[in-house]
């Protein structure tokens, strides 16, 4: 049985979902860390965290929170290159924790719990 284009099971379930990495300090830490992020929409998106599924088999972001937010930099793909983008500067903390203040979400335009769902076997990094 063929869907209709407007079917919400089209919509929610993408394929395939490059994912980047994305070199940044968080505010308060000193390790550089690589946060994963996807595109939306046609913009990158941070990907914190994930929610999998009862089974395993897709998962959605708990959040996700524009890189164009940032001053970044883009990385060209090399076999040496450990990121595809890094952000100039701090991000803060915040943006990290379990509940983040409206006001820090809006700043930002974080999107929380996002109606995007991948499935597992198609969210990889690029070799």
């Amino acid at each position: 049985m063929a869907c209709a284009p407007g079917d919400r099971k089209i919509q929610a379930m993408e394929e395939p979902k490059r994912l980047f990495r994305v070199a940044l300090y968080k505010e308060g830490t000193s390790p550089m860390e690589i946060c994963a992020a996807m595109r939306h929409e046609g913009e990158v998106w941070l990907v914190p965290d994930w929610i999998r599924s009862p089974r395993g088999r897709s998962a959605k972001p708990l959040r996700m929170i524009p890189l164009s937010k940032f001053p970044h930099k883009k990385f060209p793909r090399t076999s040496e290159a450990f990121a595809d983008y890094a952000i100039d500067g701090v991000v803060p903390k915040g943006l990290f924790d379990r509940r983040i203040p409206s006001v820090l979400s809006a700043a930002f335009g974080v999107l929380e719990r996002p109606a995007v769902r991948v499935q597992m076997g198609l969210l990889h990094y690029p070799s």
